[in-house]
């Protein structure tokens, strides 16, 4: 009989879901809690769900460059610049509409462009 010798952390880019269904709704409900403390949940709902429909169509698009390093550096990178412009945006705009964060749409061609200038030759390997 073998045993499995497997980290429970290992990472598996065929099962990735797992995280998810932790993550996520962590994450609305702390935004729920800042939304509902700050009386503004459209806003900072919106930023939360927006960014986890565009993050997430990224990351499931990049599949076949789970395994460098490089694209997780830059995804994290990308996030971190996103979420900043947001709250620069969110704390300065006395109105902020749930539809207005349909901009965020714009923001895959430039992820996908870096994307690819910095991964591109690994899809070739």
């Amino acid at each position: 009989m073998s045993k499995k010798t497997g980290s429970v952390w290992s990472f598996d880019p065929d099962h990735i879901t797992w995280p998810y269904v932790l993550i996520i709704p962590g994450v609305f409900v702390v935004s729920a809690m800042v939304g509902i403390i700050a009386g503004d949940f459209i806003r900072w709902g919106g930023l939360v769900l927006y960014t986890t429909v565009i993050f997430g169509f990224f990351i499931n698009d990049s599949r076949r460059f789970f395994c460098e390093r490089r694209f997780w550096l830059l995804t994290a990178s990308l996030l971190g610049m996103h979420v900043a412009v947001f709250l620069a945006i969110l704390l300065h705009i006395d109105e902020w509409k749930l539809l207005w964060f349909n901009v965020m749409i714009l923001e895959l061609p430039p992820f996908w462009l870096l994307r690819n200038l910095l991964l591109g030759n690994i899809a070739s390997e």
